[in-house]
């Protein structure tokens, strides 16, 4: 049976699915309603986002239903696998939304260069997950989920700090810039597409660094916050 920090883990992680999944799913709904193409990028970005818990949430569910791990011991990395999978995908929208609002002339330069790290990436993952994270049997089946964190100094690691700091810089940084050289609702508008993003890396950076504990529920909240700071950053 799940002790309290697995419970922590497995509620929170299945939160951050359900709600990227709904929030995404309303933005690509407000965009076909409202005819804001952007939005629909807003919305495949979350719906991504959301999904890099998938890992977590599958192996809280096998728990739930059969009181033992996904995989357990540890043998393929599939939770590591099935959650970052979703990354490039994230990043190259995310990274597509930036580059058309900053600088649209060369916005497919930049989403083409990402494109190629982000194949590059996803090869790590699935032909060596043991290279690309740290993973960490639960003390026994059933009583935490499987835990995994990023392997810093590796290739995948290395490039998941470059989809970081991209976003940063080009969408954190850059709409910041935009803001404090707008007015008005513009502005505004500037400020929490930068906040959004911020959160997105920020949190998104705590937890592939760190073992989940308590303080995961203010890291996933923190996380599911910049869906709606973008959100209200972009809408019409």
């Amino acid at each position: 049976m799940l002790d309290f920090l697995g419970w922590i883990d497995g509620i929170t992680a299945s939160g951050v699915v359900i709600f990227g999944v709904v929030f995404g799913l309303f933005f690509i709904y407000k965009a076909r309603k409202t005819k804001a193409k952007i939005l629909n990028y807003l919305g495949l970005a979350n719906l991504f986002a959301g999904l890099m818990y998938l890992g977590v949430f599958l192996d809280f569910l096998f728990v739930l239903v059969t009181t033992i791990n996904m995989e357990y011991p540890i043998t393929y990395g599939i939770v590591g696998i099935l959650s970052y999978i979703w990354l490039a995908p994230a990043i190259i929208t995310a990274i597509y939304i930036g580059a058309e609002l900053l600088i649209p002339k060369a916005k497919w330069y930049v989403v083409i260069i990402f494109i190629i790290l982000s194949i590059i990436f996803e090869i790590l993952i699935f032909t060596d997950p043991f290279s690309a994270f740290k993973f960490q049997d639960p003390t026994s089946p059933g009583q935490l989920l499987s835990n995994y964190s990023v392997q810093t100094f590796s290739i995948a690691g290395i490039l998941m700090a470059i989809f970081l700091l991209t976003i940063i810089v080009l969408l954190g940084v850059g709409f910041l810039v935009k803001g404090f050289q707008s007015s008005g609702i513009l502005r505004t508008k500037f400020f929490l597409l930068s906040m959004g993003s911020i959160f997105f890396c920020g949190f998104g950076l705590i937890e592939g660094l760190f073992e989940p504990d308590i303080w995961v529920i203010f890291v996933r909240i923190g996380y599911l916050t910049s869906f709606w700071l973008m959100y209200y950053g972009l809408k019409t």
